[in-house]
């Protein structure tokens, strides 16, 4: 096959967000970050600057001379329709050529701006400006927090004086906290050199090193005259030649290319652009599709617009529209740049791939549409592991870098309200069908950001699926559905992928549809089937370490909403005394699954559990709150196989001499392996205790001990 030539047109960049920090007012932010954004624009790059000081009127428009109308207060109403090129008509224009979205002018007006606003505000104008530069407020608004995740560079402004060198020990241990330190560089402003303290003394002081130093000679502004950004001095923007420099090479390396050449990506791999050429050039088979690729990116960013990019839309009619906007984009590329070289299935594959990147996880979504797949394992950038069938297989699939992995984390964690940055580098979330996420990423995962799913399926199992599968025999699911129908408390145990939530949702649906139930889980995973059903779910904290909601606090919230169960997804700490107090208080029924090996092994893991919580009680009246609250154990196991099997289903019995007493009722009792390596075994049923048997009659369900 012949390739055919592709015409690439000027792409648009994503720019790099550079934001100026202050120890304290007056150290001269506003004037450096106007002048740096002159310096670039001499430097031939289109640069926007953003007031965000959250005062009263614009310093920056009124350096600039320029009126604040229209300001950031402007975009807030239509920002749910804004796109990159309708983003534009709500900044103020210098004559230099550099943009600026202007501060409000009144309270009322600064009131609408959200953390919301500002961070799309910014993303949206990186689709058009090389450099977003934001003129920051000094105190840790939940706007300026916004911003500071998304920044290349931050520039924390000083001044040699003692009042701004103890701010700036305190605000660079803050951003050290925050995780914000790797990019975030201290400058020494008005500089004379007849200060007391040299730099070196200087940076003891504030517990950090100041990357660059400007002279107080650099800035000379004439008494009572506002110095514009057409005057900003040339001394001073030649001091900040080092920094133009520095920011071009960061561009540079992030994309991956050789210093020279201007390139601010700051996005995954799987969207990286090269820099536009002059002709079209002659491609291999090999590189065109990626050009391609390329150019849908660029086609879906000017046309569709990074608005409707978000992972997960809630309204489904949304979805659909963006879908079918984006296939037509797709279309039309293929149309003009491709024509017939490609056959009918290549093109249909290159569509599907495009639609996964774009509005799906890149390579997982073909992973996730497999059946036969029941977990995904990303270990880095390069080896992706999946589960089939209870077998481990190395893929095939690659992402191009880290990055890619990390944006495709960021795009399921995202519409949950869940982040993960160097600061809270870990992340429970899940994906809209209720499959399990988990995330990790440097500096805690030290070969790349790791990513693991484990896929719920949409057809919910149910008893007589586990009975093919050999997970139980008959007379074992009617004994667990006597017992939740009798509203005993029972807890499944068992060890990581063992299968303890599938068989949690199977034995829910024995529950009669006339109960009220709620679910409470870290990440919703449950899918009940009952018409009264209450899901609640946990929060981690927010940035700020505030706002964070546990399995115990949902635990007790749910005491005062009239459940008749309650069902936890996992019990792990301190929430295991209230789980086992509400048993005990009229919530009979009520479920949970548990990590452990077997069911004495659960009794002690409850034990420990509850003394995580701080509450100075005895062990002996631990162990009588076990056994007064818990009726039945169910342990699930996870064979070498791949299979997965209910191991036993004890009977908690009471207390005997100070410890827990349980009967074992059923039990596997494995036989061998068979040719194929498939396990062999047998289910036993022991005899069901008088006791327990009158129990289940006393609550109107029989059983029979045969």
């Amino acid at each position: 096959m012949v390739a055919m030539p592709v015409q690439a047109s000027s792409p648009r960049r994503w720019g790099q967000v550079i934001s100026f920090f202050g120890c304290k007012g007056g150290v001269g932010k506003t004037t450096v970050s106007m002048a740096l954004a002159t310096a670039l624009m001499e430097a031939d790059y289109k640069v926007a600057l953003v007031d965000l000081t959250l005062r009263l009127g614009s310093d920056l428009a009124l350096g600039m001379g320029l009126d604040a109308d229209p300001n950031f207060a402007d975009l807030v109403p239509d920002m749910e329709s804004l796109v990159p090129r309708t983003m534009e008509n709500y900044l103020l224009a210098h004559d230099s050529g550099i943009r600026l979205l202007a501060a409000p002018t009144t309270p009322d007006k600064w009131q609408r701006v959200r953390e919301g606003h500002v961070e799309k505000a910014i993303h949206l104008l990186r689709y058009r400006f090389d450099y977003v530069i934001v003129d920051l407020a000094s105190n840790f608004d939940s706007r300026i927090l916004a911003v500071l995740p998304i920044s290349s560079k931050i520039f924390a402004l000083l001044t040699p004086d003692g009042v701004a060198l103890q701010n700036m020990q305190s605000l660079a241990k803050l951003m050290r906290l925050l995780g914000y330190s790797g990019h975030t560089e201290i400058l020494l402003n008005r500089w004379t050199g007849k200060e007391i303290l040299t730099v070196a003394e200087m940076e003891t002081i504030v517990g950090g090193d100041i990357a660059h130093v400007i002279p107080e000679a650099s800035v000379r502004r004439r008494k009572g005259e506002v110095q514009r950004i057409s005057l900003v001095g040339m001394e001073l923007r030649k001091h900040l030649h080092p920094i133009v420099d520095g920011l071009t090479i960061i561009g540079n390396e992030r994309a991956g290319s050789s210093p020279g050449r201007r390139l601010f990506p700051l996005i995954p791999g799987f969207m990286r652009q090269e820099s536009p050429r002059e002709e079209p050039m002659e491609l291999e088979d090999g590189l065109l599709d990626q050009e391609v690729q390329d150019l849908v990116h660029q086609r879906v960013i000017e046309y569709v617009g990074p608005t409707y990019l978000d992972y997960q839309e809630t309204r489904s009619d949304a979805k659909v529209d963006l879908r079918v906007q984006v296939m037509q984009v797709i279309d039309d590329v293929i149309k003009e740049h491709v024509g017939t070289s490609w056959g009918p299935e290549k093109q249909q594959q290159f569509r599907q791939d495009m639609l996964d990147e774009i509005l799906g996880l890149g390579h997982l979504e073909t992973l996730l549409r497999d059946p036969d797949i029941s977990e995904i394992m990303v270990n880095g950038a390069n080896q992706i592991y999946v589960e089939r069938q209870g077998r481990l297989i190395l893929t095939d699939k690659r992402f191009t870098n880290d990055a890619a992995v990390t944006k495709i984390i960021e795009r399921i964690i995202a519409p949950i309200g869940r982040r993960i940055d160097e600061s809270s580098p870990m992340v429970d979330a899940r994906l809209p069908d209720g499959s399990r996420v988990n995330a990790i990423i440097p500096p805690l995962a030290l070969d790349g950001p790791m990513l693991t799913i484990r896929k719920f399926h949409d057809d919910s199992l149910g008893i007589d699926d586990l009975i093919r599968f050999g997970s139980l025999d008959q007379a074992m699911a009617d004994f667990l559905e006597k017992c939740v129908r009798a509203r005993l408390n029972l807890i499944v145990s068992g060890g990581t992928g063992s299968g303890k939530t599938t068989l949690l949702n199977v034995l829910s649906s024995f529950i009669p549809a006339d109960e009220r139930v709620l679910t409470i889980e870290d990440a919703a995973e449950l899918q009940l089937r009952q018409p009264h059903v209450g899901r609640l779910e946990s929060r981690p904290a927010n940035i700020e370490g505030r706002g964070e909601v546990g399995i115990r606090d949902l635990l007790r919230n749910a005491l005062r909403m009239r459940p008749d169960r309650i069902v936890i997804g996992e019990v792990r700490g301190s929430e295991t005394l209230d789980m086992l107090q509400a048993m005990n208080t009229g919530h009979d029924g009520s479920m949970a699954t548990a990590h452990a090996n077997s069911p004495i092994d659960l009794v002690s893991r409850l034990e420990t559990m509850v003394m995580m919580g701080g509450v100075e009680l005895p062990l002996i009246a631990i162990r009588e709150q076990v056994a007064a609250a818990l009726d039945i154990i169910v342990q699930q196991g996870r064979f070498r196989d791949g299979s997965r099997k209910i191991t036993e289903i004890a009977w908690v019995e009471g207390m005997e001499d100070g410890m827990v007493k349980m009967v074992s009722l059923f039990a596997f009792r494995q036989t061998g392996m068979d040719d194929k390596g498939s396990l062999e075994g047998t289910f036993q049923r022991m005899e069901v205790p008088d006791e327990l048997m009158s129990k289940l009659h006393d609550r109107g369900v029989g059983f029979e001990r045969n």
